[in-house]
């Protein structure tokens, strides 16, 4: 019984001792940044933007919106900058549209752009209270000097072919299409910051790792819609195709979807010359005219070092500017140009490199105002030999093994 009274009594010198070493807060409602003083803000040194921020929009009576991709943004001093020996100018904003107002600092003599740090995605509206600013803010809600929007989040896109790339549900049998099929492409986006005119319908012909030119479709899109696209031959020769939905919002975020490779085969046509020809069909006076000149054919085997006219350009070569001739020697892992600034229905020249390659392609690209590139033509595979004969393959025969 004893013990059992001795067990209480350290029990309550204990928690005597444990109630006497907790504080409280003798003021709950403090609030640093409206209770700290004005010279608190200065600093040695102040961070600055690289690059100025551009306004993307206005509204209301002339208040500049701007947008950023990071809970970080700079807010330019309205005057230049803090002055010396001036009151401070407060930074006061909004994330309920005017209904509640809060601190977030001041200027620190001598600071251009104020560092301010969101707590979320938001449109953030901005007001500059001190000298040179409006004593106090007219009407029931106060209107902003600026507007940030906070947008960290990148475009939802949902894409949609049909026929669908698999015959079975469990995405087991892939669908085969053929060359001349109609693919409808389905999509929507969702995003309340959308750019306008900046979703885009593109494609790529080939399979990995060799899709490195994406062909665009001409035109911006809506934000749902369908498009029926007829698979081209090319996609046929190398076997697949892909199509792919972008967007973009106005803070910058970047949202990319693309299908899965659709698996395309040719019609079973045959499409070799046949072994002899009729007669009167070629003559030494009608030798044979390529339907597209200086263009190379699929197979053909060109000589090193000749100069070749390019006479031929496609019909949608029209519709753009900034147009290049590039070559490939490894089957489209690097690009080189040898001609610039092509003009629809003006030859160009090109030459061939002093090398010899059997996987050669040349392409006619585009390049838009965002430096981006548009595919406008892509040739087969063909060679370049120095000697004009095909490069050899496989083991050779040493006539004298002791040269060696």
């Amino acid at each position: 019984m004893r013990l059992t009274i001795h067990k209480i009594a350290w029990m309550g010198i204990a928690a005597a001792l444990v109630a006497g070493c907790q504080q409280i807060d003798e003021n709950p409602h403090w609030n640093p940044m409206a209770d700290y003083p004005p010279w608190t803000y200065d600093a040695p040194f102040y961070y600055r933007p690289s690059a100025e921020a551009q306004p993307v929009e206005s509204v209301g009576k002339g208040i500049d919106v701007y947008y950023s991709r990071s809970d970080y943004f700079f807010a330019k001093h309205p005057g230049g900058c803090q002055l010396t020996g001036s009151p401070r100018i407060a930074v006061w904003f909004s994330t309920d549209e005017g209904k509640n107002w809060e601190t977030a600092g001041h200027f620190g003599v001598e600071q251009t752009h104020f560092l301010f740090q969101a707590e979320k995605d938001a449109r953030h509206w901005v007001r500059f209270v001190g000298p040179g600013q409006e004593k106090t803010a007219k009407g029931p809600v106060p209107l902003p000097h600026r507007i940030y929007v906070v947008d960290r989040k990148a475009p939802e896109i949902a894409i949609a072919v049909k026929p669908a790339p698999w015959d079975d549900e469990e995405k087991k049998v892939p669908h085969i299409y053929k060359a001349g099929d109609d693919v409808a492409i389905g999509w929507a986006v969702r995003d309340i910051n959308l750019k306008s005119d900046s979703i885009k319908l593109e494609s790529c012909i080939g399979k990995v790792p060799f899709q490195l030119a994406w062909g665009r479709f001409r035109g911006a899109l809506p934000q749902t819609g369908r498009r029926v696209i007829k698979i081209p031959p090319e996609a046929a020769r190398d076997g697949s195709i892909r199509f792919r939905i972008e967007a973009e919002d106005k803070a910058g975020n970047v949202a990319a979807v693309m299908t899965t490779g659709l698996i395309v085969k040719g019609t079973g046509e045959a499409t070799s010359q046949p072994a002899a020809r009729p007669a009167g069909d070629f003559t030494a006076d009608a030798p044979h005219k390529p339907q597209r000149p200086g263009w190379p054919e699929a197979g053909s085997l060109l000589r090193s070092g000749i100069t070749i006219k390019l006479e031929w350009m496609p019909e949608i070569a029209r519709d753009y500017k900034n147009i290049v001739l590039q070559l490939t020697t490894n089957d489209k892992l690097t690009w080189k140009t040898l001609a610039k600034d092509l003009k629809p229905g003006v030859p160009t020249t090109w030459k061939t490199p002093e090398i010899s390659s059997r996987f050669c392609r040349v392409r006619i690209v585009a390049v838009d105002a965002d430096g981006q590139m548009i595919l406008l033509a892509q040739s087969g595979m063909f060679r370049i030999s120095k000697n004009g004969t095909p490069t050899k393959i496989g083991p050779v025969k040493v006539e004298d093994p002791e040269a060696f």
